[in-house]
């Protein structure tokens, strides 16, 4: 197992650390009445009930794994002739078709997450509330170039550009503080305070590379720069300064309960963060909303390793010697010794160090939405949803149609534009019987329905919460 391969262990097992969580917010979410948890999309937003609490673990679970701009039936499709599969590797593929889709800067991401304690109730002053989450949030970007390079191979004359070449992996947990209040009768505010704690993270600080090819020579300029924090392993070095090992701590690998939590609350990774939100109302019918979530950052200070990798590298071809070629060196181990020549030669470039402290911002959302209801029971609503991603800004836009028939039932249905698709259909209900409060949301959930080969993404959200004081703020605390 390389350097690399460890090291991306090493972060799963974070992952794992923190309960394979995450925090990513449905746009299904937004207009949604009856689901305490939409807090969470836009801070001012009050709950009907006077208080609700969430079971831990399922208050809310989520999940969201999203690519661009691939879906299924961009990488395999039917065979022409057969009843079978192909991919566009194959002979009969159209590798010009799939290199056509590819984007400047492409990107995987895998969101996911849970909150073990979700509670909130109104105040003469307004709402409070308090979440205790775990989140994961990973992601990679490949430039097109590189797809290019792999699939065609290297053409005479060209440069290929791979600058934004990259991975994050976060793995942390957030303590958060919530308040919403009315400054006028038809404007509400707030605010949620965030104190984070990383388990573990792999960042591209920096990415750098760029390939020249010539019929004389190719030229391979690189400047990259890679940070990890593992405190939940051992790193070993050798004598010539490269990581020679990466073992887990003996109560992470044995899974010690009472030890665990030092790694999931560390507060030598500590962040702060911040979610803002406004709702007016300026009609009885109309109401305006906005929110920016996830301003803030976490400084990674424990157990830091860096990577750098930084070279022109000039590979003129090989000078083949007839004379070396035996029935004991065949020209295919003469092939392998050069390959290992031109490996090694390139190794010598990475260098790998303990490292000082970095710090990395998380990923920023703005959501900006206007809602009108026709009568009290229906409400129609459009959103503009903008992530500030480390590499690029991503843009979605969704249309909801939302119906209350009554105080026990709130259904939903959108339509969104996302990461450059159009066809993302999504669902939701909001269920109250009795004290028991039970949903479940997706912005693209019909897409798996209707037309799963082209899904490129999927999100749910599964919450469960006790509730009480529904039928009225001057009522007693009664379902």
């Amino acid at each position: 197992m390389n350097t690399y391969q460890r090291l991306t262990l090493s972060i799963c097992v974070a992952i794992g650390l923190a309960f394979q969580a995450g925090a990513q917010v449905s746009n299904s979410l937004y207009f949604m009445k009856g689901v305490p948890q939409s807090n969470r999309v836009n801070p001012a937003y009050q709950p009907d009930c006077k208080f609700y609490i969430g079971i831990p673990a399922l208050a809310p679970l989520r999940n969201e794994e999203s690519s661009n701009p691939f879906a299924w039936n961009d990488i395999f499709y039917p065979h022409p002739s057969q009843d079978s599969l192909i991919s566009f590797l194959h002979p009969l593929g159209d590798k010009d078709a799939f290199l056509n889709k590819l984007e400047s800067n492409n990107y995987l991401t895998s969101l996911s997450g849970t909150s073990l304690i979700s509670f909130g109730f109104r105040t003469k002053v307004g709402y409070f509330a308090l979440d205790v989450t775990t989140r994961f949030e990973g992601g990679i970007n490949v430039p097109g170039d590189l797809f290019e390079l792999l699939i065609l191979g290297a053409e005479e004359g060209k440069s290929y550009q791979m600058d934004g070449l990259a991975t994050e992996l976060w793995g942390f947990d957030e303590v958060a503080i919530g308040w919403s209040g009315a400054l006028m009768d038809n404007l509400k505010v707030g605010a949620r305070g965030k104190l984070l704690f990383g388990v573990g993270n792999l960042s591209t600080l920096s990415s750098g590379l760029e390939l020249h090819t010539s019929s004389e020579s190719w030229l391979l300029q690189s400047d990259m720069h890679l940070a990890a924090s593992l405190p939940f392993a051992d790193v070993a070095y050798d004598d010539q300064g490269r990581i020679s090992e990466i073992s887990l701590k003996d109560d992470v690998e044995h899974v010690d309960p009472w030890r665990l939590p030092k790694y999931a609350f560390n507060p030598r990774n500590l962040g702060l963060g911040i979610d803002l939100g406004v709702e007016y109302q300026p009609l009885d019918e109309l109401k305006l909303s906005a929110s920016f979530l996830d301003l803030g950052y976490i400084k990674w200070s424990d157990e830091v390793h860096e990577v750098n990798y930084s070279t022109d590298y000039e590979f003129s071809g090989f000078e083949l010697d007839p004379l070396e070629i035996s029935d004991d060196f065949t020209f295919g181990d003469y092939l392998d010794s050069a390959f290992t020549q031109v490996a090694d030669s390139l190794e010598q470039f990475l260098e790998f160090t303990p490292g000082g402290v970095y710090s990395r911002r998380l990923n920023s959302k703005l959501f900006v939405g206007a809602s009108y209801s026709i009568t009290p029971s229906i409400n129609f609503g459009l959103l503009s949803r903008t992530d500030f991603l480390n590499h690029k800004l991503a843009q979605q836009f969704t249309a909801s149609a939302n119906f209350s028939p009554g105080h026990w039932l709130n259904l939903s249905l959108t339509y969104s534009y996302i990461d450059s698709y159009f066809k993302n259909v999504g669902a939701g209900f909001s269920v109250k019987a009795g004290p028991v409060n039970l949903y479940l949301i997706s912005d693209n959930a019909l897409n798996i329905i209707f037309w799963p080969q082209e899904t490129r993404a999927v999100n749910v959200w599964f919450g469960l919460n006790l509730v009480f004081g529904c039928k009225g703020i001057d009522r007693p605390l009664v379902y």
